[in-house]
């Protein structure tokens, strides 16, 4: 320390000023960094806020075309080969396609750690649609069957609902010290088997 004050003291007019000008340059840089930072931030958290907001109701109507779904394709339980009724709307609607592709960008593009959730409510749909494609053809539909997987798609899509609410801060990266990510624990792995 004595060094330092017999610089100071040795040291012509001019080194001082150049040395205060450095210091109040290097603040003025990380005032400037910190700042950016700190927009950054925000402005990624208001993105990622915004694209959870649209995957929560994306879901809501999920969850939504699945009852209805599940209501039109009731009359195929008690149709015959002769009186089968063809479900009005197209493949795409039916199955929902539309939105689980939009469901499916949001997770892949903006939050990877809701693809196992996610996984498993594309299963239940696939079991459902598959079981409901097959009544349109084949044998009549079981309706204790279509039960069984409707209520599985729609457990499926409320534990992605809540994996999603009970993780908003890790998902929006709204956090400075790491948080663990936590997994839905009544999330199923896969829709019940078809018979």
């Amino acid at each position: 320390m004595s060094d330092l004050v017999t610089w100071f003291a040795a040291a012509p007019q001019g080194a001082i000023a150049i040395l205060t000008a450095v210091l109040a340059a290097v603040v003025a840089l990380l005032v400037t960094f910190i700042t950016q930072w700190i927009v950054g931030r925000r402005a990624r958290t208001e993105l990622l806020t915004k694209k959870l907001e649209e995957l929560y109701l994306m879901l809501n109507e999920v969850s939504d075309h699945g009852v209805k779904r599940t209501i039109e394709a009731l009359p195929l339980a008690s149709a015959t080969p002769f009186t089968r009724p063809k479900i009005s709307v197209g493949v795409v609607e039916r199955q929902g396609l539309d939105l689980h592709r939009r469901i499916f960008m949001l997770v892949r593009l903006y939050f990877p750690k809701l693809s196992p959730a996610h996984d498993a409510v594309v299963l239940c749909n696939r079991e459902v649609n598959t079981l409901i494609d097959d009544a349109e053809t084949g044998p009549p539909l079981s309706e204790d069957r279509l039960l069984q997987l409707s209520v599985a798609y729609r457990t499926s899509v409320v534990a992605m609902e809540e994996e999603l609410v009970l993780n908003r801060r890790v998902l929006v990266m709204d956090h400075l010290f790491p948080v663990q990510y936590r997994r839905q624990a009544m999330q199923p792995t896969s829709a019940p088997g078809r018979r």
